[in-house]
């Protein structure tokens, strides 16, 4: 499967299968932003408190593994989107799928930024960069395993006005048996609806000082 899932990941422009509306997130000390299409859960707004209550965390926004941060990274999560389960909730191989932004701020240095984090289980560092907007990125592929299931994604590493940026997608997968023909398969088409939207956004990233 992580194979499977690899071949889905490789491209920066998946296309999208139907258009939605397109919204800006803007981070709060207006250093980026990025567009996402508002099929997209936020889950950095998830579970806040809203008028002395709090909010519950929607089911797209959970799981085993770190969904807002690359695992092993450590960061400290600036955005955070989550492709909407429900829309897959009679295909369990599909668990979640996000796009984040975080802050490494551990990395003090370009040198400690790009070699990646000591924690990470790398399933495989690219050799190589990316441009996304103007501005590169190192790329890793980095994921966790469990007993029941995995995550795995690009995470792109850069080094921007002494701080330390890491974007990502990370996309779960449930490894549970069923018996044939009580379930849907999760089939190529829906990998590239969930990665397309992601990647929207990733390709979007824009430093704005």
């Amino acid at each position: 499967m992580k194979t499977f899932i690899a071949l889905c990941l490789c491209g920066l422009s998946i296309p999208l299968p139907a258009q939605t509306t397109l919204r800006t997130f803007s981070s709060p000390d207006g250093i980026f932003q990025f567009k996402y299409s508002d099929v997209l859960v936020d889950c950095m707004s998830a579970g806040k408190q809203e008028n002395g209550t709090s909010s519950s965390v929607p089911e797209s926004c959970m799981s085993q593994g770190a969904i807002c941060d690359g695992p092993g990274s450590e960061g400290s999560a600036m955005a955070c989107f989550a492709y909407p389960k429900e829309r897959f909730k009679d295909k369990p191989l599909f668990v979640a799928a996000t796009f984040f932004v975080s802050e490494i701020r551990s990395a003090k240095t370009e040198k400690e930024c790009l070699k990646g984090s000591p924690n990470w289980l790398v399933i495989n560092s690219r050799a190589g960069t990316t441009t996304i907007n103007h501005v590169t990125f190192k790329i890793f592929e980095i994921g966790d395993n469990w007993t029941s299931g995995g995550q795995d994604g690009p995470a792109y590493r850069t080094f921007h006005n002494g701080m330390c940026y890491e974007l990502g997608i990370q996309t779960f997968t449930s490894r549970a048996e069923y018996d044939p023909g009580t379930v849907k398969q999760f089939t190529k088409k829906d990998w590239s609806e969930v990665e397309g939207r992601l990647r929207q956004a990733l390709n979007s990233f824009v430093f704005l000082k």
